[in-house]
């Protein structure tokens, strides 16, 4: 096992600066330019002002130049500043870093507790009603966008019912309590959840069905186990095991759906950063989130071979 985690992370390595170079070239051919969206447009500023600041900034250095200095930083840990507001990116990540994480977290409990519960009823009462309530919803909940799906949220449950706050980590003016961060965090976090919970939903009942047509399902039965037995024991921990790999995959995407959702609900999260970042083309703060993005992806996928072979024993990885 160890073995295979330095040659994962050896081979990481090369694919995340490959990463990053394409990102940088990308964002450099955005179109606009960085000083003049940092320039206010009450004050008129000189084409040698403009001409000196882009100096300072190194914006005046051939591509590759630039894309070299800036990995010279990385790896020494600096991800360098931003272009707008002078603040170090690394401590930019560090302060908005804890409220997308949460969300992240908040989103991934829900669409995982509903979709693997959901989804193994309607496998264990195959084309019953339940059955295909519960595959509409699934159908439906694939098909409706996260953005849409959190201003429906945000109608009925903010503006119509006013059971949740529309916006922000906490109730301006009060004292932080954890019950008012989950309201906030709530609707947020279910308007992430139900898309992956379809997709869970699916991949469960898909899976579990496949496992009981298994011999040692009807072995179980036929030897006189209890059925919550047979289903627990011998259904469901066969039946989640490829399971486990679509919820790795989703955390990246988890990750990246968060930038609309934290827009719409103005959580604040590095969501907000990254579209502030690419609205005034903040190269080192998008770089940055460009290249926090590739790792938590390369990270997830690595752990989720790793809890891939702990939960079934017949996997090694040599």
């Amino acid at each position: 096992m160890l073995a295979y985690l330095i040659r994962r992370i050896l081979v990481n390595i090369p694919l995340l600066i490959g990463i990053t170079f394409i990102v940088f070239m990308l964002a450099s051919m955005m179109p606009g330019d960085a000083v003049l969206a940092m320039i206010s447009t009450d004050t008129p500023v000189s084409d040698e002002m403009i001409k000196m600041r882009r100096g300072e900034l190194g914006l005046d250095l051939p591509l590759p130049v630039q894309y070299l200095r800036w990995m010279s930083n990385v790896v020494r840990g600096n991800l360098g500043y931003s272009f707008v507001s002078a603040e170090s990116v690394s401590q930019m990540i560090a302060i908005r870093i804890p409220a997308t994480l949460e969300l992240m977290g908040v989103s991934l409990l829900i669409s995982i507790v509903l979709g693997v519960t959901l989804g193994a009823i309607s496998a264990l009462k195959q084309y019953s009603f339940t059955d295909y309530s519960f595959t509409i919803f699934g159908f439906v909940g694939i098909s409706i966008p996260d953005f849409f799906l959190g201003l429906i949220l945000v109608f009925i449950f903010a503006i119509k019912l006013g059971w949740f706050p529309t916006s922000g980590f906490q109730t301006a003016g009060q004292e932080f309590s954890v019950f008012d961060n989950l309201r906030h965090v709530f609707l947020p976090a279910l308007a992430l959840a139900l898309v992956r919970t379809a997709v869970f939903m699916r991949y469960t009942r898909s899976s579990i069905l496949e496992v009981l047509g298994n011999d040692y399902v009807r072995t179980a039965r036929a030897k006189g186990l209890k059925e919550t037995i047979v289903i627990v024991r011998h259904i469901m921990r066969n039946g989640l095991i490829p399971v486990i790999t679509i919820i790795g995959i989703s955390l990246g995407v988890l990750f990246a759906g968060s930038v609309i959702i934290e827009t719409i609900f103005q959580w604040p999260g590095i969501g907000m950063m990254f579209i502030n970042a690419v609205t005034g083309r903040d190269s080192p703060v998008i770089m940055g989130y460009v290249l926090l993005t590739a790792v938590i992806v390369l990270v997830a996928n690595l752990v989720t071979d790793i809890v891939y072979s702990v939960a079934d024993p017949r996997i090694r990885y040599e």
